[in-house]
């Protein structure tokens, strides 16, 4: 068991001193008291360190990055350690701060809303040693960090991509309106299993590869299609499931509200040869559900109501709903009045109180 010299003091981990047997038992025990039935399955995290594939470091005004102190948003712990994505996103952070030192570059004061430098995300690809560095900015740099890429090599650590994103907004969020690439490209590759997913910086991913393909799996079966169907998934991203489900199914409705998501979407599809899938640029709550098989994969907030009307009155023979928030998950099958079939758990975030859940749904 590993303690980071920040525990207790940072809001990234909490269950660090807790060993992970114990760990995985509170969670489980949780989700179990919460839906009031036995749970099927429970998959641990082959990793329970350096398990993440992405970490969005902020930047204060005085320079300190790291990630939020326990409760309180708008101070930041200047992180010399972190167990969550790998040892090189340690060095990343240091040199990144010398850089700005002599750069004169200043971070971002969050209560006032002024500044230049909001954060630094470090995107690696587990499985192919790909690393993006991505820096989000309130404003654009010039050519300051033309020479960043190079320094980072000189002290031996590799990157595949550089990029600066312009985020000019009050949303306090590493993501970015318009883009400029110092190195490489938009995106980086991961490959899981057999499967080649582009990871680009304003999309989402599932953060932890070494579970992600039992995660897959588990939807894949829990989906139990029957014959060559169609299947309608919410919510799809970037394809994470999507290629998987196309396997399945006569044709795979894809329905995602990000635009740049449903690109990378098409790049994933096209990479992997996967043919059948229509992909929809839209909100969950403004297409057809009038589908038998559906997969649901919504951000923490969970379903809005009118997503959940839409679903009573359709009546779908069979529903997956994915979800890193068992709460929000149970209020909205609770909305559904559906019958739980199956819970598997699949612990994603080891070191922290997070799970993520997977449920399959059946009409009463």
């Amino acid at each position: 068991m590993k303690i980071c010299k920040h525990f207790g003091v940072c809001g990234g981990c909490s269950y660090l001193d807790k060993p992970y047997e114990d760990q995985l038992e509170e969670k489980v025990k949780r989700v179990e008291e919460l839906f009031g039935i036995k749970v099927d399955e429970v998959y641990p995290s082959p990793k329970q360190y350096y398990y993440r594939n992405r970490m969005d470091f902020a930047v204060s005004e005085d320079l300190r990055i790291g990630l939020n102190v326990r409760g309180k948003w708008w101070e930041i712990v200047d992180l010399e350690e972190c167990l969550l994505l790998s040892p090189e996103a340690d060095e990343i952070r240091r040199i990144f701060k010398e850089y700005m030192l002599r750069h004169g570059l200043c971070g971002w004061n969050r209560v006032e809303r002024r500044g230049l430098i909001r954060f630094l995300s470090v995107i690696e690809g587990k499985f192919t040693n790909e690393r993006m560095i991505f820096i989000t900015s309130f404003k654009d740099l010039e050519e300051k960090l033309d020479k960043f890429s190079e320094e980072l090599e000189s002290m031996g650590i590799k990157i595949s991509s550089l990029i600066l994103g312009v985020n000019p907004g009050i949303r306090d969020d590493a993501r970015a309106e318009s883009l400029r690439v110092f190195k490489g490209s938009e995106t980086i590759v991961e490959k899981i299993d057999s499967r080649v997913y582009h990871l680009h910086p304003n999309t989402f991913f599932q953060p932890n590869p070494y579970t992600l393909n039992k995660l897959i799996r588990c939807v894949v079966e829990m989906l139990d299609i029957r014959g060559c169907e169609e299947i309608l998934e919410l919510y799809s991203g970037i394809g994470t499931f999507t290629l998987d489900l196309a396997k399945l199914a006569a044709r795979v409705y894809a329905v995602e509200e990000n635009e740049t998501a449903v690109k990378i979407a098409e790049m994933n599809l096209r990479e992997n040869r996967v043919k059948n899938v229509e992909l929809i640029n839209e909100r969950a709550e403004k297409v057809s559900v009038k589908y038998d098989y559906i997969v649901l994969d919504p951000p923490r907030t969970g379903l809005s109501y009118k997503l959940v009307k839409k679903l009573r009155k359709a009546k779908p023979r069979r529903i997956v709903y994915v979800s890193c928030n068992p709460e929000t998950q149970f209020r909205d099958i609770r909305q559904l009045g559906y019958k739980i079939d199956e819970i598997v758990l699949i612990d994603q975030f080891p070191q922290t109180p997070l799970i993520e859940s997977i449920v399959a749904l059946k009409p009463r």
